[in-house]
């Protein structure tokens, strides 16, 4: 979505870095070859090198050029992938309800996944409220509305599915009151209690707590910090293990960032598809890329109506606003009717909200405007873990999002540490909570969409401080 041409050309310079066609310390072209290159003018280029400098990509060095920036030594970028376990019950509501009633309210809440309510576009959408309340207000408060709200929105909700290649209208889709509901939904939709979902390994709490929920039995699949979940390992589990449903996060995957590549996103789908095995796609931060295109979904290749693609706009606009959607393909009908089922209230109210919003053209500008915010953040927030934490430890690297998954040395045991820096009312999430094994007990995500300044600096380096406590 990238729409400006300096915007474009800063995403295909920022590609060959993260591509490694320009190294830590290499030059970048003089702005007269990069004028040259691009065929554009002296302004934009020096707009697009600017970004990148914004980016933490490159550097200005005087009278000398830019230059690609190098990363600190003693940061070691790509956390190993673990193994394939077995299918077995999945336990973590418990810690995960302890950690959200311990530390909810907590100033440096670097556990939550959700933005920091300075990056909303709370006044954007104070004018979209006042427009509805001067113009829909009435309608909104009576049962006999003439305005088709849902309709409206499920519009608007097609029309954007256009940027991640899906060609859908609003009969398609079916509204939720939020992601997690809709990954509810999708699990009841395509398999039972004691059935088996493999899914990525960490995994997303929200799809544990789901699994959880409805009695099933999860099974870890390893997962590559850049690339998503290895195909090869998903093969050799679905010959060993009868697998009813895939549960995956293939862009900017929570909590690693991965994204799955081009190719292995069209081999998965056609994968599943040969065994007929349906495919809950959870696409939360697929708009928040910081390079080039928004990446295809799953959705996009799928044929035969066995991608379930789920998505909100708690990761953009806000988590209050509670709205979600499904696309069920070939379970349309099975969604809406265990929708109607479970009687699960949606805000007309906000419905409206997120349509109209959408409808302005103000969402792509705040969407630009964010992702490049939260790639800064996750580059002050890498520095900073890469002064601080103890020798050995390990950080993801993601294109897009605002996580970072964190590996400390092996001795180091995170749910001790979150004991500890709640007592200065810090929050993160322990490693432990995102597998139904009890892997990454040295591991924990931290959410960098929040404030950077020098008190959030030195809260990160209390945590820091407490980690050398916290061996087992």
């Amino acid at each position: 979505m990238n729409k400006t041409l300096y915007g474009q050309i800063s995403a295909k310079i920022a590609e060959q870095i993260e591509n490694e066609v320009y190294l830590p310390g290499d030059k970048l072209p003089s702005i007269r070859k990069a004028c040259q290159q691009f065929k554009v003018s002296v302004s934009t280029i020096q707009q697009a090198y600017s970004q990148l400098e914004n980016l933490y990509l490159a550097e200005a060095r005087p009278q000398s050029g830019y230059y690609v920036l190098s990363q600190n030594e003693n940061l070691t970028e790509e956390p190993e992938m673990t193994d394939t376990g077995t299918p077995i019950p999945v336990s973590v509501n418990d810690g995960i309800f302890q950690v959200i009633k311990e530390t909810e309210n907590f100033k440096y809440n670097f556990g939550a996944a959700y933005p920091h309510s300075d990056f909303l576009p709370v006044a954007q959408l104070q004018k979209t409220i006042r427009k509805i309340s001067r113009h829909h207000l009435k309608d909104l408060l009576t049962t006999g509305s003439s305005i088709d709200v849902n309709l409206l929105l499920r519009r608007q909700l097609a029309q954007r599915m256009t940027y991640a290649g899906c060609q859908l209208s609003a009969n398609d889709i079916v509204t939720t009151s939020g992601c997690k509901d809709a990954l509810s939904l999708c699990l009841n939709a395509v398999a039972k209690k004691g059935d088996v979902i493999a899914i990525e390994s960490p995994a997303f709490p929200g799809i544990l707590q789901a699994i959880e929920a409805l009695e099933m039995n999860a099974l870890e699949i390893p997962t590559h910090p850049k690339e998503g979940i290895s195909i090869d390992a998903l093969k050799l589990a679905l010959e060993q293990w009868p697998i009813r449903a895939c549960a995956l996060i293939p862009t900017f995957n929570n909590p690693l960032g991965s994204s799955m590549p081009e190719d292995n996103r069209k081999e998965l789908v056609e994968l599943l598809k040969i065994r007929e095995i349906p495919l809950i796609e959870d696409d939360l931060f697929g708009d928040l890329g910081t390079y080039g295109q928004r990446a295809n979904a799953l959705k996009s290749y799928d044929r035969d109506g066995l991608v379930l693609y789920c998505s909100s706009v708690s990761k953009s606009l806000g988590p209050g606003l509670k709205v979600g959607w499904i696309s069920p393909g070939r379970y349309l009908k099975k969604i809406q009717k265990l929708k109607f089922l479970n009687s699960v209230t949606e805000s007309t109210l906000s419905q409206m909200i997120v349509a109209e919003y959408f409808a302005t053209g103000n969402y792509d500008k705040h969407i630009r405007r964010i992702r490049n915010i939260y790639a800064q953040n996750r580059k002050l927030m890498a520095a900073c873990i890469a002064d601080h934490f103890p020798k050995g430890t390990t950080i993801s690297n993601p294109s897009g999002g605002y996580m970072l998954w964190v590996g400390l040395p092996a001795e180091i045991n995170t749910w001790k540490l979150y004991n500890l820096a709640i007592k200065d009312k810090i929050s993160f999430l322990p490693g432990i909570l995102f597998s139904p094994t009890g892997k990454y007990n040295n591991f924990l995500r931290l959410n960098a969409a929040v404030p950077w300044s020098s008190e959030t600096e030195n809260a990160l380096i209390k945590l820091a401080k407490h980690s050398l406590k916290a061996i087992d």
